[in-house]
């Protein structure tokens, strides 16, 4: 039963180096197979040329004021449009929006200076700022080109920004509490009320004046005007006497420049239509002096002093 074992573990140690005999061979056949596929497709389809890189260039920057800067700032970058000779086209701007923690870009353009050069202008808003001074980085630019294969590229620009005021003050008397809202400052009032008083004073002299010139008019009328003069001296007549309507007959004639009669008032009315709303009440004067100088009738109902008083009153509207 022993030669038995032994032949049986004789054959199982050959099984095992046969296997491991022909596995590196079958691994050795597929990598040569592999090997030979692609010569034997290659005259069939000739490999793809690579592709150039794209061209990075770093235009010209104009230096900015690195420091100094608070919330609400805003800085202004400038970047030349140029490289060696040639112009740069950007083809589409920056993007207007929030950039990091600490900007904002709001305005994009693109200017030409004095000189012809033309610069990528862009404007960054200061909309954070750290607790303490801290130097921040204005980003950098990665921009395509309508050159192909050439793009603009500049790198970070770092500024200093500080807040306003400390987070803490000094802890002294008197700086730690809160005070109180400062006075409205006092405005100066003397070059108002001087510009008041004069225009009061102004006002008040002008009102003088013109109460002066109708004074004076009024006077002038009482001296001058024919009606109002014989208004004034039939309060010295008799009301009832005849020297009342020659009175009243002189003040006419004298206004229309000859005798007036009843045939003739038209006369009278051309050179003084002030008098036109009186027109009917003249003519039954002239009526009733008719019949009381030359026919002798006594005459009712009829006061030359009214009729005098309403047509100087008229005449002073008119002329005075």
């Amino acid at each position: 039963m022993q030669p038995t074992y032994w032949r049986l573990r004789l054959l199982s140690l050959g099984a095992a180096l046969a296997m491991l005999t022909l596995g590196p061979c079958q691994a050795q056949d597929a990598a040569a197979a592999a090997q030979a596929a692609p010569q034997e497709a290659s005259p069939e389809k000739p490999p793809a040329a690579p592709q150039a890189a794209a061209l990075s260039i770093a235009p010209d920057v104009q230096p900015l004021r690195p420091f100094g800067h608070v919330i609400g700032d805003v800085i202004t970058q400038r970047i030349a449009l140029d490289h060696e000779g040639r112009q740069l086209e950007p083809e589409a701007l920056p993007e207007l929006e929030r950039v990091g923690n600490w900007f904002q870009r709001r305005d994009v353009r693109i200017e030409r200076d004095a000189a012809g050069r033309r610069w990528l202008v862009i404007d960054y808003q200061i909309i954070n700022v750290p607790d303490e001074l801290r130097a921040l980085d204005l980003p950098a630019l990665d921009l395509a080109t309508k050159t192909p294969g050439v793009r603009l590229e500049t790198g970070v620009l770092p500024v200093t920004v500080a807040p306003l005021t400390p987070t803490v003050v000094l802890a002294r008397a008197g700086l730690e509490e809160m005070r109180p809202d400062a006075g409205a400052p006092r405005i100066d009032t003397a070059p108002l009320e001087r510009r008041l008083h004069f225009a009061l004073y102004t006002a008040a002299a002008l009102a003088a004046a013109w109460l002066a010139l109708y004074v004076l008019r009024q006077l002038r009328a009482r001296n001058s005007l024919p009606f109002t003069r014989a208004a004034r001296d039939m309060r010295h007549l008799d009301p009832g006497s005849t020297a009342i309507w020659q009175r009243l007959h002189r003040a006419l004639d004298e206004t229309a420049g000859h005798v007036v009669r009843g045939h003739n008032l038209a006369s009278l009315l051309a050179r003084a239509p002030w008098l036109t709303p009186l027109q009917s009440e003249l003519e039954r004067f002239f009526e009733a002096s008719q019949k009381r100088f030359f026919a002798d009738h006594p005459v009712d109902g009829q006061e030359p002093a009214a009729l005098c008083a309403r047509v100087a009153r008229l005449e002073r509207q008119a002329l005075a």
